[in-house]
């Protein structure tokens, strides 16, 4: 498996098919794999590679979690990009991977074509701080179903499994951070046993979400001018469905499209209606997707 220097950072990554380049950036607990039903599917025509983030399988960099930030993975993004000389790239970020790549797009527009968002996670457009008690209660008042549902997810899910990381719990780390993304209980177990090693092979990515998030608001989608698709899973937890919406109106002249029998991996869960939808996409822009 080939890697690159992509600044300071080594990234390795898969790819196939010549012609327009599209880079896939997985989330957490994930790694390149995540995307392996989308590179047959979508090289025609396309150059589709699919990287592992810095803290990823199948080697990941010798750096502390804690640097690995939406900042630094999109500083390694750009270096990807610039050390293979595909700008500008079409990107398809899933998750935090979706964060990643829209803060790359907004620093550096012009190493990005298109973007496309699958259940981005930008908690930013929902409060500035989560911690924030205030910022909370302000969310609560505008939004109660998706305040008590992202109370939720930080209660059942996120510092639980942050807990269960830091005492080298692994699988339990992985089955809480999965079950609390998909908002349903044993979801993680649903999964096939390929798919499930890879979450655990990937289960020190879930300390990035211990990290500060980067302050990211509307005003940034307002001011990105490239394509856009957003993609959520029908299914998904309400929270994670509202930053898609969020995402999909401020982002200007983008389309959203909801993914049926999918909740938060719909590249996974759903591949065929997944592919060619991002297929419709890429090669004819916003107007040639089919409405669900």
């Amino acid at each position: 498996m080939p890697s690159i220097l992509a600044g300071a950072t080594s990234l390795f990554y898969e790819e196939k098919g010549d012609g327009e380049p599209v880079v896939f950036v997985h989330g957490i607990p994930t790694d390149y794999r995540a995307w392996r039903g989308q590179l047959e599917a979508l090289s025609g025509g396309n150059r589709v590679i699919s990287i592992s983030r810095r803290c990823a399988g199948p080697d990941p960099a010798e750096v502390n979690v804690a640097d690995s930030t939406v900042a630094t993975n999109a500083a390694d993004l750009e270096g990807f990009i610039r050390a293979l000389g595909i700008a500008p790239a079409n990107l398809v970020g899933h998750s935090f991977g979706g964060f990643v790549s829209s803060y790359l797009c907004r620093r550096s527009p012009s190493l990005v074509k298109s973007l496309v968002l699958v259940e981005p996670a930008i908690p930013t457009l929902l409060v500035r701080d989560g911690k924030s008690q205030a910022q909370m209660l302000s969310l609560l008042i505008r939004s109660p179903s998706v305040a008590l549902a992202a109370r939720r997810f930080q209660k059942t899910s996120l510092y639980p499994s942050l807990a269960a990381l830091g005492k080298k719990e692994l699988a339990r780390a992985v089955q809480l951070n999965v079950d609390g993304v998909q908002g349903v209980e044993g979801e993680y177990a649903k999964f096939d046993q390929g798919t499930r090693q890879m979450m655990l092979d990937n289960a020190r990515t879930i300390g990035e979400l211990g990290n500060q998030f980067p302050g990211f608001g509307p005003e940034d989608l307002r001011s990105m001018s490239c394509r856009a698709l957003v993609l959520n899973g029908a299914e998904s937890p309400v929270w994670l469905r509202r930053i898609g919406e969020l995402t999909s109106r401020y982002l200007p002249g983008s389309r959203r499209v909801v993914v049926p029998g999918s909740k938060h991996f719909p590249h996974i869960e759903n591949p065929s209606y997944f592919n060619e939808t991002v297929a419709a996409f890429l090669k004819g822009g916003t107007h040639a997707i089919p409405r669900v």
